[in-house]
């Protein structure tokens, strides 16, 4: 892939990586949870992730597709995220 093609494919992702991060800090925000608190709860499922590794993927909106799907699941949202996200992204 060539370099305009790269920028290209950056500036078509991104309003997903921007929904994906204030979907992310809006959920935790509106269950009353922090990093910290996010973190034990995939500790939970045997994920270790440090609250300033998540903090740092939420704010730069990069995460592997398995990890936000674990981070859905831990936050009960399986049922709205992509539904959400998608929006977002449309109303941008």
């Amino acid at each position: 892939m060539n370099q305009d093609q790269n920028i290209k494919n950056r500036q078509a992702l991104s309003p997903y990586k921007l929904a994906i991060t204030r979907y992310i800090r809006s959920a935790l925000a509106l269950k009353g949870m922090k990093y910290d608190d996010l973190s034990a709860a995939l500790n939970q499922k045997g994920i270790t992730m440090t609250p300033e590794n998540l903090r740092s993927k939420t704010h730069k909106g990069m995460f592997s597709a398995d990890l936000f799907a674990a981070i859905i699941d831990v936050l009960g949202l399986e049922e709205t995220a992509l539904h959400e996200i998608l929006k977002q992204t449309k109303d941008a």
